[in-house]
């Protein structure tokens, strides 16, 4: 169980942010649309890691052609497979746990959630690696592997909506609000944004719940945050913030 600190003990942009005191519209957000950088996955190191939604296939065919994983790449139209083909998501037969450092019992939280929302709307479970061509563990091959290095869970329950970001804290201090002392970063691209906070409504979190995701801006993982970009006034000055329809925090031992 992670722990949790009282909400007084942050930043107050961000208190600000889960009181949800100030109104605000949407603004243009510079990540929407595909972030990764195709030219440059074609041309590719296959040992570049994206970050993936992943959900279980149910499917009642044999294993290893059923049974197995879907993945897409967050941000992003297409996901290119483990053959070099391109879809809107790729099945896998096989996880590599072999380089996550997650003990087994945190690979089997992982693989619940999976269980749990197949065939929900959003985005539950995300996992950062790469696809492998082959796999020595099933009868066929040539369907290949996914090699997960991270994996992410979703702190609520609402379903996931909008453009898919790291944010962490980046230390700014203000005497009054607002206060840019976030910063996103998309997944899966470079685009980078200092905001001045975070609103959960949509996410409808309970209030540790949202305690929870705050406190994880300050680890060096940060929160993953799906969302929308808005803009708000605040003692006269305007900013901007992103909305929180979930949030994800990663898996560790």
């Amino acid at each position: 169980m992670r722990s949790l600190k009282l909400l007084a003990t942050l930043p107050s942009v961000l208190i600000w942010a889960v009181a949800g005191c100030a109104s605000y519209t949407d603004t243009q957000d510079e990540l929407t649309g595909d972030s990764v950088d195709e030219t440059a996955q074609l041309a590719g190191s296959r040992n570049t890691t994206y970050y993936f939604e992943i959900a279980k296939d149910l499917r009642m065919c044999s294993f290893p052609t059923c049974g197995g994983w879907y993945l897409g790449r967050l941000n992003a139209s297409a996901t290119q497979c483990h053959d070099g083909t391109w879809a809107t998501e790729c099945y896998t037969p096989v996880l590599d746990w072999s380089s996550a450092n997650l003990s087994v019992s945190q690979q089997n939280r992982m693989l619940d959630a999976c269980y749990q929302y197949a065939g929900a709307t959003g985005v539950f479970v995300i996992v950062r690696g790469r696809f492998a061509r082959t796999n020595s563990t099933t009868p066929q091959p040539l369907l290949g592997k996914f090699i997960i290095t991270e994996a992410w869970l979703a702190e609520g329950d609402a379903a996931s909506a909008g453009n898919f970001v790291r944010v962490k804290d980046n230390g700014v201090r203000c005497f009054a609000a607002p206060c840019p002392s976030l910063t996103e970063t998309t997944l899966n691209g470079s685009a980078s944004t200092d905001i001045s906070g975070l609103d959960f409504t949509p996410a409808a979190m309970t209030a540790d719940q949202i305690t929870t995701c705050t406190q994880e801006t300050f680890t060096t993982d940060g929160l993953l945050v799906a969302g929308d970009r808005y803009s708000f006034v605040v003692n006269g000055t305007s900013a901007i913030g992103r909305t929180v329809t979930n949030g994800f925090y990663r898996l560790t031992n």
